[in-house]
């Protein structure tokens, strides 16, 4: 899975982004619709902020924020919200395909041909 680390409003160290590629590229094992992460570190003078945007297989990119003091504690509760964003929308779609119901099963048959008169 690729994963694409930027700065915004400053120099990021290459042991920052060493960190943040390190913690966030394990996601593409953990859940097998993300396609590619993009990871956005802002800096300003009170905290950092790091922005994580999944782009899925289908649908919409999941976007998360994160500001802390520290720069490695801000990808820690990214990586945390991701994970849970990410665990919700692959249970959502398990959820819907446990409620279709199979072709020719008994819940596609027309109601009323199984009653005897």
């Amino acid at each position: 899975m690729e994963v694409r680390i930027t700065g915004r409003h400053g120099d990021t160290p290459d042991e920052v982004k060493d960190y943040a590629h390190e913690k966030l590229s394990p996601i593409g094992k953990f859940n097998r619709l993300t396609r590619s992460l993009e990871v956005v570190l802002d800096s300003d003078h009170l905290s950092k902020t790091v922005e994580v945007i999944a782009h899925l297989q289908r649908g919409a990119p999941v976007v998360v924020h994160s500001k802390h003091e520290d720069v490695r504690a801000a990808i820690d509760l990214a990586h945390d919200k991701l994970e849970k964003v990410l665990r919700r929308h692959k249970e959502r779609i398990e959820d819907r395909r446990r409620d279709r119901p199979e072709p020719g099963s008994a819940a596609s048959a027309v109601p009323g041909s199984d009653e005897e008169e």
